[in-house]
């Protein structure tokens, strides 16, 4: 049975965690990051060099198509030997799987996931840490105002309300890249064996102390985001068939239609025979039940496909999530 949390609007009834000599990872996955990636990791130090934390930072190279994103990461890394780790994927593996891959590299007590474009101001971080203290499992930055392309926007809204649909979440909740989590959290996220992951999900199949904070949400200073409508239709898709069994609901709901629509059709076609005949008997019944049944069994068929299709990826193992290709600690 799948867990399902609730985010709740007060702190647990239990003891805070004191913020101290803790150690925070911060993981970012990178893609075409050369032009903005030191201003992000300097931005990052400022903020942890007037706190108490140890921090580290690990940066994954999500095999960037272009020459000049693993040499900036690399210069990163010996500039700051001590704070930034480096990871480079054998091949491109998406975000999420980016993100999972750093989160196996990450070593410290509270972890933050962010992207590198610089539309999650560090700044902000502090305040994720902050409410996480309050004695929450995961902390979701919920922008102020989001400052996405509009069809980016709508395609983020559509995955939004089916994770929240999934998992019972307030209409309220806000789901972003912008988190913070215990440690205890990770270390079960990175067992996670889905072909097909995705980041949130995962942590909310195990989180059961989940809260919003609002942060802010800067503008993109460089380049544009990859992300298109279709690709977040494609991503609504693998989330309702990774996570969750509506599509076999909705294909019952769609052959228990089926069964009223024929009932309807065969008393219309019985009660047209006893008025007033036909010229060509069971001609036109035949041909709409067919048509009507086949398109279901069709469709229903496609369903079942898809999910075997991806419990063999699962079990056979011929999908890898991820691949390391380099790893400089």
């Amino acid at each position: 049975m799948q867990h399902s949390p609730t985010p709740e609007t007060t702190a647990p009834d239990e003891k805070a965690v004191k913020a101290g000599a803790r150690k925070v990872s911060v993981v970012v996955p990178t893609y075409g990051s050369a032009a903005f990636i030191d201003k992000l990791v300097a931005s990052l130090l400022a903020v942890f060099a007037g706190r108490t934390e140890e921090c580290e930072i690990i940066l994954v190279d999500d095999c960037s198509p272009d020459t000049v994103t693993w040499p900036a990461l690399t210069r990163l890394h010996e500039q700051y030997p001590a704070q930034v780790k480096i990871v480079r994927l054998l091949k491109n593996a998406g975000q999420h799987n980016a993100i999972l891959c750093g989160l196996g590299f990450a070593t410290g007590d509270v972890i933050v996931t962010m992207d590198d474009d610089l539309q999650h101001p560090p700044e902000e971080l502090p305040k994720l840490l902050r409410k996480l203290d309050e004695g929450y499992d995961l902390v979701i930055g919920a922008y102020d105002e989001k400052r996405h392309a509009g069809y980016r926007n709508r395609g983020g809204e559509l995955v939004d309300a089916i994770i929240r649909r999934i998992y019972r979440l307030p209409a309220t909740t806000k789901l972003t890249s912008f988190r913070a989590m215990t440690k205890s959290l990770v270390e079960v996220a990175r067992k996670s064996q889905n072909p097909y992951p995705y980041v949130t999900c995962i942590l909310l199949d195990q989180a059961s102390r989940v809260a919003n904070v609002e942060v802010r949400h800067a503008e993109r200073e460089h380049g544009s985001s990859s992300y298109s409508l279709m690709r977040s239709v494609v991503l609504a898709t693998n989330l309702l068939f990774s996570y969750s069994s509506l599509p076999l609901y909705l294909t019952a709901g769609f052959c228990l239609l089926a069964s009223v629509l024929a009932l309807m059709m065969m008393t219309w076609v019985f009660v047209t025979i006893f008025l007033h005949g036909v010229s060509v008997p069971g001609w036109a019944s035949a041909v709409t039940a067919l048509t009507l049944f086949s398109t279901f069994m069709l469709a229903s068929m496609f369903v079942m496909g898809v999910y075997i299709a991806r419990i063999h990826h699962q079990l056979s193992g011929r999908r890898v999530p991820f691949t390391v290709d380099r790893y400089h600690e």
